[in-house]
């Protein structure tokens, strides 16, 4: 027999059902027992219902309890006995003001009642009352410890015999009952706790969980869109990533079924299709060292407690002591950190921590940091290998970590961090041990693959290309490829769209030549009044030859020699300087000229740790607080300060830091009377993925322009504003196209081979970027999960790993969207490949060179 327990969305409605019954169906034949949840949301009804009855309040309780008996009276299934008893029990409370534990758990448990008989009848199944097996031990009727030897002799005697092949059971998830007979609960997220008791004592030969998630991911999906699904994972794997924060599995669930060696099988209700993810007793060990570790999970709301005691050192007893004081009040430590005379650890429930703190204090100073979380690294494959906190470090060496630990079993490394930093963090440590190609064996699908929302079957079925002219296909037979094709319109019409959203009337854009530096489209960008901003001095040259103005160019060099500057400065280029020793140097060889200052605002954002180019730890521009020596600087050298810049990232979609940063750049304009320009950046970031948002302008141009108003009415200055939208203007706009050179099967993937590399794009190996990918060949091919590799010898020359792509053959021809920046100015000739070829098209034909 197996046992199949469903959550509360997989019972919520009609449509629910009609899916668990077909599951249900399909598996009639291995004798199901089918353990249910309580309706979606039941379960906190009920309890609101019993917080109004406790208030005193008749009509509130009521209504909410009504609510709750329509919707399982719209099932047409008679559940009036257990309705009326709800009904009775909070009237009782209404009037008494009180109730105990057992009544609650009697109350609240009644859900699983409710939503078994319902389903018992739709699946003509017998109904069985799980409070007749799930004994509990009495302590704690709203989250009592199950019996574990009387749960085995109830089963064999009560509920076997109701089980066989040919045959449903339906029972209830999350109650049980005390020697007494009394209702009690298993504790919230009970009913997988319900479904591994159940299979464990009847020697089931699976146990499935059917959730609303295709299995375990290898993160939070609603932080990481990219996480994977997990195909197998070893109890002890589960079992950390439960207690840790993956909410797919309840943490007490796996733990009758590790002791028994039943298979757990995670599934989601709405694609019974799917594999989902199997949970075995015996460790699964990685295929190589690249792949240690399986998931990542996050725990919030943390609090993390520092004992200390110089009076303690090397005494006998003193974790007994602390120890003695969590267990006295009844609360579990998570994570564990010591030396001679101090301990850290972190507890996630605080109900209790006034009277733990006033019990420390007794013998020690303690201290109580809150809004932290923990982030947990789970891997069998982690065992004994130091290189990993050192791979951690790396990834989140801008987080503030506030205490690490590695488990006894070695599989999991934990870091407790401010909640604010989780996310961050959380994408970054994805990134660092989930990039390319994994092993099929262990690793399926993304979570955007799994929710359909993955750009190939939709957007990458359409044939991509320029607006007009030539296709894509036609210019690689041309030109051969690997070929780079950009489209001027569209880059001219992207322009207009930024230039109509501008704030203010003086202000102007500036292009960001590092971004796409040909010749075209920095001629097309001087047509349109684009400025340019540089990166170094051959960028200016580039600038200066294609038809702009020097003032309409600034160069914003990091690292650059002063001799640089002082060029551009004499040529008219508008220069910022990021250094308090760039000041000093360029005055000795420019003095007199204007300049702007470069700026950090402590601000940074953007679409990864790597273009984030503002925030305490970036390289870039003057802190804050070195203003004021840096301005004193440029007076001594002779240099006028006539302008703040910033630049905090690349990327970026949402208006909220840009407006941040602005309001420090303002902040200082105001006591800086010589500053008549200022450079606000930009970097908006644009949709890479489908689905993806774009950076909303409107949204961003009225936060500016009422900034901007504000200070001109307080200072009765007339600023000049410059933007850099950065890679906006063309990413878009520009693509890769490369032939498929081979296709190769190993490890359970098939390699599709370009002839291209990452030497061409770099951003996917460089930043795990996310480029869309479209066979123009034939678009309507079926779908392929592929890997997509390119030509270089390194692991990471990885264009897409376990994409769907129409499917590639031989001497298919793929363009890789969204190409348009950091493409070909970032290409090389390693392996000594040649560079790609580039062409423009341009009122639907093609440029000459």
């Amino acid at each position: 027999m197996i046992v199949c327990k469903f959550g509360g969305t997989s019972v919520q409605d009609e449509a629910a059902q009609e899916r668990l019954a077909a599951i249900v169906r399909d598996r009639v034949g291995e004798g199901p027992l089918v353990v249910v949840s309580a309706l979606a949301k039941v379960s906190d009804g009920l309890i609101a219902v019993l917080d109004a009855a406790l208030r005193g309040d008749q009509a509130g309780s009521k209504r909410e309890l009504d609510a709750i008996a329509g919707r399982h009276r719209a099932f047409g299934v008679d559940v009036e006995e257990t309705l009326a008893e709800l009904e009775s029990i909070r009237q009782g409370i209404v009037l008494l003001g009180d109730a105990s534990p057992n009544v609650r758990a009697r109350f609240v448990g009644a859900g699983e009642l409710l939503s078994s008989r319902i389903l018992a009848q739709r699946l003509g199944a017998t109904w069985f009352d799980a409070r007749t097996v799930i004994r509990t031990a009495g302590t704690d009727p709203e989250k009592d410890p199950a019996v574990i030897p009387e749960i085995h002799r109830l089963a064999r005697e009560r509920l076997a015999p109701h089980c066989a092949p040919g045959r449903i059971v339906v029972t209830q998830g999350f109650i049980g009952s005390d020697d007494t007979g009394r209702m009690t609960l298993l504790g919230r997220g009970g009913s997988d706790y319900s479904a591994s008791l159940f299979g464990a004592a009847l020697g089931a030969s699976r146990i499935e969980i059917w959730t609303d998630v295709d299995g375990v991911l290898t993160a939070n999906p609603r932080i990481v869109p990219g996480a994977r699904r997990v195909r197998l994972l070893s109890f002890d794997e589960a079992s950390e990533l439960a207690y840790f924060g993956a909410k797919v599995l309840h943490p007490a669930t796996l733990l009758p079924a590790v002791e028994t060696s039943i298979p757990v099988k995670v599934l989601n209700a709405r694609r019974p299709g799917g594999d989902g993810t199997t949970i075995v007793s015996r460790p699964v060990a990685p295929p190589d060292d690249r792949f240690v570790v399986k998931a990542i999970a996050d725990k919030r709301r943390i609090v993390l407690v520092h004992v200390v005691s110089t009076r303690m050192l090397m005494a006998h007893g003193f974790l007994a002591r602390i120890f003695n004081v969590f267990d006295a009040h009844r609360t579990p430590v998570d994570l564990l950190a010591t030396s001679e005379v101090s301990v850290s650890l972190t507890i996630d429930d605080d109900r209790r921590l006034d009277a733990i703190v006033e019990a420390l204090s007794a013998f020690a100073k303690v201290e109580v940091e809150r809004g932290l979380a923990v982030v947990c690294l789970v891997g069998e494959g982690m065992r004994g290998r130091a290189s990993i906190a050192a791979e951690v470090f790396r990834a989140i060496r801008s987080s503030r970590v506030r205490l690490i630990t590695q488990g006894a079993s070695a599989i999991n490394l934990s870091v407790v961090l401010p909640d604010e930093e989780v996310d961050a963090a959380l994408r970054q440590l994805h990134e660092a041990f989930f990039r390319g190609s994994l092993p099929a064996e262990i690793f399926g699908e993304s979570f955007e693959e799994l929710e359909g929302r993955a750009a190939a079957s939709g957007a990458e079925r359409e044939v991509p290309g320029p607006v007009s002219g030539p296709s894509l296909a036609e210019l690689a037979r041309r030109h051969g490829t690997p070929l780079y094709v950009y489209d001027l319109d569209a880059i001219a019409e992207r322009a207009r769209r930024v230039k109509a959203h501008l704030p203010h009337p003086d202000a102007r854009l500036l292009y960001a030549c590092k971004a796409n530096a040909h010749p075209a489209i920095l001629r097309k960008l001087h047509e349109l009044g684009v400025g340019i901003e540089c990166a170094s001095p051959g960028e200016v040259a580039r600038a200066l030859a294609c038809g702009h103005e020097p003032g309409s160019i600034l160069l914003s060099a990091t690292n650059a020699r002063p001799a640089h500057f002082a060029d551009a400065l004499r040529r008219g280029v508008r220069v910022a300087l990021g250094s308090r020793s760039d000041i000093r140097r360029v005055g000795a060889l420019a003095p007199g000229a204007s300049i702007l200052l470069r700026v950090n605002p402590g601000v940074g954002d953007g679409h990864h740790a790597h273009v984030v180019t503002g925030g305490s730890h970036s390289k870039f521009g003057l802190a804050l607080d070195d203003l004021p020596g840096a301005l004193a600087d440029a007076e001594a050298a002779g240099l006028v300060v006539g302008g703040l810049q910033a630049h905090i990232g690349s990327g970026i979609v949402d208006p909220a830091p840009l407006h941040a940063a602005a309001d420090r750049l303002l902040e200082r304009a105001r006591a800086i009377p010589s500053i008549r320009t200022i450079d606000f950046g930009g970097g908006f970031g644009v949709a890479y993925r489908g689905g993806d948002r774009e950076m909303d302008l409107a949204a961003w141009r009225d936060g500016m322009a009422a900034r901007l108003d504000a200070f001109e009415r307080e200072t009765g200055r007339t600023l000049t504003a410059w933007i850099e939208p950065g890679r906006y203007l063309v990413a878009p706009c520009g693509w890769l196209v490369a032939e498929v050179v081979g296709i190769k099967e190993s490890g359970g993937l098939t390699f599709v081979g370009l002839d291209t590399g990452m030497n061409h794009l770099l951003r996917p190996a460089l930043y795990g970027a996310y480029h869309r990918i479209a066979n123009l060949t034939a678009p309507d091919a079926p779908d392929a999960w592929v890997e997509v590799v390119g030509n270089i010898c390194e692991t990471t020359d990885v264009f897409a790993s376990n994409r769907p792509v129409p499917r590639p053959e031989e001497g298919h021809l793929l363009a890789i969207l969204d190409a348009g920046a950091y493409g070909f100015v970032m290409a090389s000739t390693y392996n000594l490949w040649p560079l790609p070829k580039e062409v423009v098209v341009a009122g639907g034909a093609e440029l000459p060179d």
